[in-house]
């Protein structure tokens, strides 16, 4: 049996951070949007005692583990061992959506994984559960669609949301590791240079904006705690911000802990417009554009061998 399923890339339209917890994650309140790019995850069963192997592959599959450090393999071993049965499976992996970008990519895969492999070891358990073990995005690419996060975003609820947005997604080759910019946000902190938020909580005008369905509401109230840190460790994506709004974006934000950058625009041509006219300016590696909200993991092709 082969089954391959997908799973979203996520931006934040909401991520304030909370201080340092004892355990070394932050408190987080995000409000979670899925995008329809999507990486693409299969598992075939192998021979009885071959256990797991992996193969990445795909525009963004460069540097991507292929072992245990993977997290679509964590997910696929966790549902077999819930399950009491031998984990002989073959995962490949087809990466569409960037690495260490601040879209998920790896919690896509992971969620993608989980729903594959739930099906075919026959698991009936709570995904979500299981999700939040494995890493704090991956709930939310089970969901997909818009969601508030808590915690350190692994508890996730849906939002109601109409209409349609459009993103300029804007990435760069070099990646940023999201311990090193939440270390940096810390620093900025403690210098007194960043404030700390007092309390931690959904804007609700984001809310109201969000069921309106208008792109022009809500991009008053795209906010990224994050972003800080990251353009103190690459400052140059400032530039990239900037020539999204000189090109008439409606609003340009870090996606999660960088290094990609959004622009939000008015429609898919107003999308268009901003995506040529960034791609020219040479402030990024890439330049494509992306529609939320879309689904979430969702296996969508079943082979018996």
């Amino acid at each position: 049996m082969k089954l391959t399923a997908v799973a979203p890339a996520k931006i934040n339209l909401q991520l304030n951070v909370g201080g340092l917890r004892a355990d070394g994650y932050h408190d987080l309140v995000t409000v979670y949007q899925a995008l329809d790019l999507f990486d693409q995850v299969s598992i075939s069963e192998r021979s009885e005692g071959m256990g797991v192997s992996c193969e990445v592959s795909g525009e963004f599959g460069f540097g991507v583990p292929n072992n245990d450090a993977n997290l679509a393999v964590q997910a696929v071993m966790k549902i077999a061992e819930l399950c009491n049965k031998p984990a002989d499976v073959a995962i490949s992996i087809e990466k569409r959506i960037p690495v260490a970008a601040g879209l998920a990519g790896g919690s896509a895969d992971a969620a993608a994984a989980l729903v594959a492999a739930a099906e075919l070891f026959n698991f009936h358990g709570d995904l979500q559960l299981v999700a939040g073990e494995l890493g704090s995005d991956i709930g939310f690419a089970l969901m997909g669609g818009t969601a508030l996060g808590t915690s350190r975003g692994e508890s996730v609820v849906p939002v109601l949301a109409r209409g349609e947005h459009f993103w300029v997604i804007m990435s760069h080759a070099s990646g940023l590791s999201t311990p090193r910019v939440y270390q940096k946000l810390d620093q900025l902190r403690d210098e007194g240079s960043v404030a700390t938020p007092m309390e931690l909580s959904a804007n609700n005008k984001l809310l109201q904006a969000l069921v309106s369905g208008s792109s022009n509401a809500i991009s008053d109230y795209l906010h990224n705690d994050l972003q800080a840190a990251a353009l103190a460790i690459n400052p140059k994506l400032q530039q990239t911000l900037d020539t999204a709004i000189e090109d008439g974006a409606l609003a340009a934000l870090i996606s999660g802990s960088g290094p990609t950058c959004l622009a939000l625009a008015k429609d898919y041509d107003h999308a268009l417009d901003i995506a040529a006219r960034v791609s020219s300016a040479n402030v990024c590696d890439r330049v494509f554009v992306a529609k939320s909200p879309a689904d979430g993991a969702k296996v969508i092709s079943r082979e018996h061998n």
